[in-house]
């Protein structure tokens, strides 16, 4: 059974990925080859051959032996297996490019990158379709499949069983159900009959092959079924428990370690990942290359916020951060000196509901800041905090200490992540929408947070500030 050979399984997978890996490769240039004998196509640049394939290799190995998820189908959707395939060739080909640019050899045929890159995708893609159909279809015939014992017959089992049921392709027999009620023997939960009571527990386990017992009972039955998860233990049994104690809205439930406990985590942020990860490098990387092509303009706005008015070049503000913790934000100084004093004699025309202030024709804002503010130029310095890592390119604009402490419950889950210099609200009219629908707006963004969600935003932004759309 695949279960006893899945070391051997995993191997054998591994070989064929690297092995589409070089046939995406080799077929990206035949067919770049044949597209260059096309009339007003270009050349295929000499030189442009298998060279590349030193970094494609390791770096394609590198990154499928760290997604274990990549060679996991069971119980799994064919959309997650996307998910995690196109992060695999994304983040492969992100270091592939790296590599090439510091290596001087991003002198190739742009067009053979492409085509690999897609053909590349597609084929392990591919090829991973047809193990998910092959196991689907043995798994739904009986083979590969694993026996499991239920213990409980409230809603965690029910909802159970029912998933089960409807997904024979995972691969899960169930073989029957205990209940600490033995007046149900005999009877059926969804189907599944009940064989027994707790009592009957150990006597299944001597006398029958089990790979899994699930504990589905509701939260305050817990303490009744502890010595049958510890006799699963004792008996070697792998014993489950159905974790879904409490009625959550937005948080996913995930094993953790606290002190070498284990621990049940709820949490509302993005799981930390190797996705996270590149999104924290790559805020790096792109601020510091940022900071370097736009160090003339640095200056010359240097210059001109200096020589224009009183007082220092940048703005020194105390800001919130991840999960509230402070942090000072920097800014070209749009305003004159004396403003944090004035704001105290302005605050009855605040434009903006809720704790946030803002306000059309501030009277502090300096010749020099209007435009500044209105393109978003005073941001710039900014690129400083995403080195520090303070913020990130993309997130949930960083409040004041003073609108946080004004801050509804629902409202504060939008610290659950790294502020960022640009986010959907300021992408979809910026203060032109009103304080409930920012914060919903960026709670939808930790909510469905993704490397692809980031540089959709970042492709917006550009158009949103060099239009100045919704900027006070």
């Amino acid at each position: 059974m695949l279960r006893q050979n899945l070391p051997i399984f995993r191997r054998i997978h591994f070989a064929i990925d690297l092995g589409l890996t070089s046939l995406s490769y080799h077929l990206a240039l035949v067919i770049r080859k044949g597209l260059s004998d096309l009339p007003g196509f270009p050349s295929l640049q000499t030189g442009w051959s298998y060279e590349p394939m030193l970094f494609v290799l390791p770096i394609w190995a590198f990154f499928l032996f760290l997604k274990h998820e990549s060679y996991e189908y069971r119980g799994r959707r064919f959309r997650d297996i996307c998910k995690d395939t196109g992060l695999v060739v994304v983040k492969s080909f992100a270091l592939l490019l790296a590599l090439l640019f510091f290596s001087r050899s991003l002198d190739h045929s742009r067009t053979q990158i492409l085509i690999f890159l897609v053909l590349n995708f597609l084929l392990l893609l591919c090829f991973r379709k047809l193990v998910l159909d092959l196991l689907s279809h043995f798994r739904k015939r009986g083979y590969d499949f694993k026996k499991v014992l239920i213990v409980g017959t409230g809603l965690p089992a029910r909802s159970f069983i029912e998933e089960v049921t409807k997904n024979p392709e995972w691969g899960y027999r169930i073989v029957g159900i205990l209940d600490w009620d033995e007046g149900l023997k005999g009877e059926k939960v969804k189907g599944v009959s009940v064989i027994g009571d707790l009592a009957d527990l150990a006597s299944i386990l001597k006398g029958d092959h089990l790979d899994y017992v699930v504990f589905g009972v509701c939260k305050k039955f817990l303490s009744r079924v502890e010595d049958s998860v510890l006799l699963c233990e004792e008996m070697g049994v792998p014993a489950c428990v159905l974790a879904d104690f409490f009625p959550l809205r937005y948080s996913k439930t995930r094993m953790a370690e606290f002190r070498k406990k284990p621990v049940l985590l709820f949490s509302s942020a993005p799981e930390a990942s190797d996705s996270l990860v590149l999104k924290s490098v790559s805020d790096r990387l792109l601020a510091l290359a940022g900071m370097a092509l736009a160090s003339p303009l640095l200056v010359s706005l240097s210059l001109l916020v200096k020589l224009t008015s009183r007082g220092p070049v940048l703005f020194k503000q105390e800001r919130c951060g991840l999960n509230g913790k402070r942090f000072t934000l920097l800014k070209f100084r749009t305003m004159v000196d004396n403003a944090e004093r004035m704001k105290k004699l302005l605050l009855d025309r605040n434009e903006m509901d809720g704790p946030a202030f803002k306000m059309k024709d501030d009277p502090r804002l300096t010749g020099v800041g209007r435009i500044l503010r209105k393109f978003s130029l005073d941001e710039l310095p900014q690129l400083v905090n995403v080195l520090r890592g303070d913020m990130s390119l993309v997130g949930p604009r960083p409040p004041l200490p003073q609108e946080v402490g004004r801050y509804d419950p629902w409202h504060r889950r939008r610290l659950s992540m790294k502020p960022g210099l640009t986010c959907l609200w300021q992408v979809n009219g910026r203060n032109n929408v009103n304080f409930e629908k920012w914060m919903k707006m960026d709670l939808e963004y930790i909510d469905n947070w993704s490397l692809w969600l980031d540089a959709k935003i970042l492709a917006k932004t550009i158009p949103a500030v060099v239009t100045g759309t919704g900027a006070k």
